[in-house]
């Protein structure tokens, strides 16, 4: 019996041209396996696309940064530190990577907007419930909060998934002029051009004529 199952299975292996009428005694030794898929040539070989490896991304790798807001306009600021945290100024920049540094802000309360902002700009948020909608203005949250600027302004110009998420937790925001990774020794980073200059544009409404009037 079991050596008519072992002829029975080895039958099952042998090519449909083989000849039925061979003997029992003769299938064993004259099975054919059936021949495997055959393995596929390497798609596109000259692809040399540079991925980041574990190394690259790791903390060690990163390289910290201190950037003193003081007197900074603040969507300038925050365009600037949003490339430092996506790694873009790095020459292995990879979209979806976390390739980028770590950024230390301080004086995070003396930031500068332009034009009518400062009374103007308004922060909304919403607890969820009915009736929950609270604004504010620049002014009112720079005094309240002044770190929720600088972060609400850098984190809108991240990615909107996980990866922004990550890259948002290499930022440090804090109103003084003091900062608790002197461990890390950050390089102090300094902007020039319009990032740094006060408003140009800001209006003075003063009649030329009010010397001449009288009192």
């Amino acid at each position: 019996m079991a050596v008519a199952l072992l002829s029975f299975a080895a039958t099952a292996y042998m090519l449909p041209t083989a000849p039925r009428g061979v003997c029992a005694a003769g299938r064993a030794s004259s099975l054919v396996m059936e021949a495997g898929v055959e393995s596929l040539p390497v798609m596109m070989p000259k692809q040399k696309t540079w991925m980041p490896k574990s190394e690259d991304t790791a903390m060690a790798a990163k390289k910290w940064w201190v950037v003193d807001a003081n007197g900074l306009r603040l969507g300038r600021m925050s365009s600037e530190v949003a490339k430092l945290l996506l790694g873009k100024h790095k020459p292995n920049f990879t979209p979806g990577a976390d390739v980028g540094d770590c950024v230390v802000i301080v004086n995070a309360d003396k930031v500068i907007v332009t034009g009518k902002k400062f009374t103007d700009k308004m922060y909304r948020r919403h607890s969820g419930r009915p009736g929950g909608l609270k604004s504010e203005t620049f002014e009112q949250l720079q005094a309240r909060i002044p770190e929720r600027i600088v972060e609400k302004a850098i984190a809108g110009m991240l990615p909107k998934n996980s990866h922004g998420r990550e890259l948002f937790r290499h930022l440090k925001v804090y109103a003084g002029e003091s900062h608790p990774h002197d461990a890390q020794t950050p390089e102090p980073l300094v902007f020039g051009g319009l990032t740094s200059e006060p408003d140009s544009r800001v209006l003075k409404l003063e009649d030329p004529d009010a010397m001449f009037c009288a009192q």
